[in-house]
């Protein structure tokens, strides 16, 4: 839990910082400390309650567990996180999914175009690798670690890849 904890921080950020670069008043959290605890749901309970349609990845791995969670944004904006996980192995693949309106550049260096036109912007670090981008009113973060994420599971490449396997 406290792995997904940290990568749940670690992408929350690009929105957290967009939010607050609006000139408009938000009650965004600003720190894990403000984020409600998010409540593991069944994936259908998580698709009858956002307001928008949850594509997911073809998964290059066995999966063992996965869950979903809505996450709290204070009802600026809906987000969704869903994590496939090898436990046996240690893999963890995340997708976050929101309709959030921000409309700022994200962090990150510039990426690739994916096959649908929607520009990446490569967010990764030395634990985890990490995508995110926007198509028809929805950002994406699609995020990948081993080892607990104490580094990256899969290369920017492939997580392109993978993000384009998305229907």
């Amino acid at each position: 839990m406290r792995v997904i904890s940290k990568l749940l921080f670690l992408f929350m950020i690009p929105f957290l910082l967009s939010a607050c670069s609006q000139k408009v008043e938000s009650n965004l959290p600003t720190n894990s400390q403000d984020l409600s605890s998010p409540v593991e749901i069944s994936f259908e309970e998580v698709e009858a309650k956002i307001p928008f349609e949850i594509k997911q990845p073809s998964v290059p791995f066995q999966v063992t567990q996965k869950s979903a969670r809505i996450l709290d944004t204070n009802g600026k904006f809906d987000a969704v996180e869903i994590t496939y996980a090898n436990t046996n192995e240690g893999l963890n693949l995340i997708i976050m999914i929101t309709n959030s309106k921000v409309d700022t550049p994200p962090n990150g260096k510039k990426g690739l175009k994916l096959t649908n036109g929607s520009q990446t912007w490569d967010q990764g670090d030395e634990h985890v690798s990490a995508i995110y981008w926007r198509n028809e009113g929805l950002t994406y973060s699609l995020i990948s670690g081993k080892n607990n994420n104490l580094e990256p599971l899969y290369d920017y490449q492939t997580l392109i890849e993978i993000a384009n396997t998305i229907q």
